[in-house]
């Protein structure tokens, strides 16, 4: 039997522990506050751990985020080098969030956020419509759920291209793929609207700022679905005032709840959400990391290993 603890500082890890039951033969899952050995467990089901979880667990080995981002637990202060962190893939996690995705491109694309003030102030006036070929569309960051929107996009039409670190390339050799440091500023500029998933790392902290969004296409729109460490929040209000961008959809914030003093909350060109783009199914989360114990165990590499030198 492997034993395991399912954990975090503030979800309800209830529905986790009810599908674990599905494998109750070949492992024995708690939460932190329910009676067990600590020293007995070796794999965890985590979100946003406290600072000290893996001096609680000293033989913990394999982890897996609930969620599709592994930042919070690289992060946490007490995480040792033999802890192998695991990303969440679930397909219909990622079609969950591609289409919300779309429906803020077609947000901007047909102006039903003008639609809606006109709504209010009773005026009946067509506005320019667009087809999606004359939209341009740049998703950056070109992971599991970055892959599927720009397929998605490319399918019902979208000028969709797409920006990642590597120069790995798409099955869809149709789609454009630009690719690293080189290439970031063309990306940039034929893009109309910007769809950001990128994971959070050093090196993508702040990239929503000032100097990305003055290389935008006129009539720029942002769509941030990453982590909310890539935005500057100052320079998203300037850019919005100076017209750099005509809109936002904020799914993510540095601070979850968003704050009551926010100025997001009031911003007339600001759509928030409480970052409920997607979501990991339990059944998919927990299948995944019995999957990658059931690896470890039997002495192989975890298939979605996350490198913490990338971050991903």
């Amino acid at each position: 039997m492997l034993y395991g603890v399912a954990h975090s500082t503030f979800l309800d890890m209830a529905p986790y522990l009810t599908e674990f039951d599905r494998y109750a033969d070949e492992v024995s899952v708690v939460t932190c506050d329910q009676a067990h050995d600590a020293s007995l467990v070796t794999f965890a089901l985590l979100w946003y751990p406290e600072d000290d979880f893996f001096d609680r667990y000293p033989n913990v080995r394999v982890v897996a985020s609930i969620a599709a981002g592994v930042d919070s637990i690289l992060a946490c202060p007490s995480i040792r080098d033999d802890v192998i962190v695991c990303r969440n893939r679930d397909a219909e996690q990622a079609s969950i969030m591609s289409t919300f995705a779309i429906w803020n491109v077609i947000n901007h694309q047909r102006c039903f956020a003008q639609y809606r003030q006109q709504q209010e102030e009773q005026v009946w006036q067509r506005l320019p419509m667009r087809a999606p070929s004359e939209v341009n569309v740049g998703v950056l960051g070109l992971g599991f759920m970055g892959e599927k929107m720009v397929n998605d996009l490319y399918t019902l039409g979208f000028d969709v291209a797409g920006w990642r670190k590597s120069d790995k390339r798409l099955d869809n050799s149709e789609i454009t793929v630009f690719s690293g440091d080189a290439q970031l500023a063309s990306f940039l500029q034929r893009t109309e609207v910007l769809i950001c998933v990128l994971p959070l790392t050093p090196q993508t902290q702040g990239i929503l700022s000032a100097e990305l969004f003055a290389q935008l296409k006129p009539n720029a729109y942002l769509i941030q679905l990453g982590r909310g460490g890539h935005l500057i929040t100052d320079d998203l209000l300037r850019a919005l005032d100076d017209g750099s961008l005509t809109g936002a959809s904020l799914d993510v914030f540095d601070e979850e709840p968003l704050p009551s003093n926010s100025p997001f909350w009031q911003h007339p060109r600001i759509l928030v959400t409480p970052h409920d783009a997607s979501d990991v199914r339990p059944q998919a989360a927990v299948e995944n990391l019995v999957e990658e114990v059931r690896r470890f165990s039997m002495g192989e590499m975890p298939n979605n290993k996350v490198e913490p030198a990338r971050g991903y």
